[in-house]
């Protein structure tokens, strides 16, 4: 597998797209005036698998089941590979931090299903975690279900910061 040159860029750019779906409203964008979304919020790890379960099913590819479940540290969200022995599993941090369960949203969570998606895309084959294919699902997903003001802002970002992001995508 390819070195994850652009891993921190691509979560830097995440978090400040993030700060701007925690509040939603009007932003002004190269002259343009887009109104984004408050992004959803998750209170456990049932309402983050129904989630999941139902973005999954509007993805037009046959994807197997992901596995929500808690993950003890409070640090990061991840994606578990599947194994011969269980399915993908999307590990997300429920501890509250300055009051807040931070991970239990959706802009992590469609972050971990890009993750999916792109490992079952034969064309990321040898990719970074964080490379072309998984930022163009992760831009396709933000297209579809949050908004296209939000994937129109995540992936202008991506172009500010030099990650490449690859065209053609399934999703």
């Amino acid at each position: 597998m390819a070195r994850d040159t652009h891993r921190s860029a691509v979560y830097s750019v995440e978090d400040a797209l993030g700060r701007q779906l925690e509040r939603g409203g009007i932003v002004e964008f190269f002259g343009s005036t887009l109104t984004l979304p408050v992004e959803r919020r998750f209170a456990d790890v049932a309402s983050m698998q129904r989630y999941v379960d139902a973005v999954i099913a509007m993805i037009d590819v046959d994807l197997p089941p992901v596995t929500v479940r808690e993950r003890a540290s409070a640090s990061k969200a991840h994606y578990e590979q599947p194994r011969p022995d269980r399915s993908a599993v999307i590990a997300v941090p429920l501890q509250l931090v300055d009051g807040r369960r931070w991970a239990a949203r959706e802009s992590v969570l469609l972050h971990e299903i890009a993750h999916h998606v792109t490992r079952h895309d034969g064309r990321a084959r040898g990719e970074a975690a964080h490379g072309p294919m998984f930022c163009a699902h992760l831009v396709a997903l933000h297209a579809r279900i949050i908004g296209p003001e939000s994937a129109l802002l995540l992936r202008a970002s991506f172009d500010s910061a030099g990650i490449p992001v690859a065209e053609a995508v399934v999703s």
